[in-house]
């Protein structure tokens, strides 16, 4: 059963929760909109990949996008039909075992390119048979540069970003016989973006990349699209596609809305300890199963909260040793007390997969529910 929070009543804490009826919403979402706008999308592993859920999203969308043999190795368990290879960087050794097991590659970097792109895979090795898929194509990663309100942390169209090949340098570079091989561009550019996001990305690579387009046979647009926000316009997603598309008939269109797959999906459930004067102790840390505090200084949604002023005040810390564990401060709309849950909303995505033993603390196990159907421990 549930509880009066929102935490299972007979489950020690602390655990994530996740309920399939919501992700199953999600899913045919996404699999409607890619049926609708003749685009594939591809569920980011490093967002989410616990091995009993990701055979039902393989199963629904046109597949994952991975960054290292563990994730390709999950990626064929679940059978996934498309493959996308992506990492800032390669070792020669790691790649060579790679490149026959994915569908698609982005590198990273003009040199990493050089090296691998154009030079020591060529298109005969690369279109050997292999067990998934049946080839594999090579692009670059592009930095567009676009201005737009993202927070530092994330934005990768800083001027002096790692990630991606910047675009006025690549345009410059570009010729047909260094990039004889090219069959892909790759842009990860948003953050949480509406529709207007993916219109702009799209405006700039009409506008700059013309001579390529030709030559190409997918671009990869990468994450940051909020597909699965109710106020997501599907319907310009659709029509902006479809045009682009009619233009450009030889080019598969690529998505990869980490986010959006998972978007309020699950939980998580912690424990009341210890509260000193309005200093509240749970059973987790932002060190162990919350890590995305600490790296991106996230303000987490807490069932029960509000953000004008009560008179229930608390701040909500981590029970390790490190005086910087602290969640974030909140107003309750009731009194805690010792044995209180405290549920964090709209938790699956980049979360679980971080998770550390920091303090000799275990990793919260996933429940899997369905409404009000038995429930699952994993």
């Amino acid at each position: 059963m549930r509880g009066g929070r929102g935490g299972i009543t007979n489950m020690q804490t602390p655990y994530f929760q996740i309920d399939i009826k919501r992700l199953e919403r999600n899913l045919e979402r996404l699999s409607w909109l890619e049926k609708e706008s003749g685009v594939k999308i591809l569920h980011t592993l490093k967002s989410f990949n616990h091995p009993k859920i990701i055979p039902l999203i393989a199963s629904k969308l046109s597949g994952f996008s991975v960054s290292s043999l563990i994730e390709v190795n999950m990626a064929i368990e679940a059978n996934a039909q498309n493959i996308h290879l992506y990492a800032p960087a390669f070792k020669e050794d790691n790649l060579k075992e790679l490149i026959s097991k994915v569908s698609t590659l982005s590198l990273n970097s003009l040199s990493q390119w050089e090296r691998f792109g154009n030079g020591d895979f060529s298109p005969e090795q690369r279109r050997q048979s292999l067990p998934i898929p049946s080839n594999t194509s090579i692009g670059v990663r592009i930095n567009p540069k676009l201005h737009l309100p993202i927070p530092s942390y994330c934005n990768p169209n800083l001027s002096y970003s790692r990630l991606g090949v910047d675009y006025q340098k690549f345009l410059e570079t570009f010729n047909l016989d260094e990039f004889k091989n090219l069959e892909g561009l790759h842009f990860h550019a948003l953050f949480q973006s509406s529709v207007e996001g993916a219109s702009i990305l799209l405006d700039h690579i009409m506008a700059h990349y013309q001579n390529i387009l030709p030559q190409l046979r997918w671009v990869n647009f990468g994450g940051g699209h909020n597909f699965t926000d109710k106020d997501y316009d599907t319907k310009r997603f659709i029509e902006l596609s479809k045009n682009f598309k009619l233009n450009y008939p030889h080019i598969q269109l690529y998505f990869e809305p980490g986010e959006s797959v998972l978007r309020d999906t699950g939980e998580f459930v912690a424990t009341v300890l210890d509260i000193i004067d309005s200093i509240v102790i749970l059973d987790t840390s932002i060190e162990t199963h919350l890590l995305d505090v600490a790296i991106v200084n996230q303000r987490l949604k807490v069932k029960g909260t509000q953000i004008s002023s009560t008179p229930y005040y608390y701040e909500l810390t981590g029970n390790s040793c490190l005086q910087g564990d602290i969640i974030g401060e909140y107003f309750f709309q009731k009194p805690l007390t010792i044995g209180d849950r405290v549920v964090f909303e709209d938790m699956m995505s980049y979360t679980m997969v971080k998770m550390t033993r920091f303090n000799g603390m275990e990793f919260a196990p996933l429940i899997i529910y369905n409404f009000s159907s038995p429930v699952e421990p994993l």
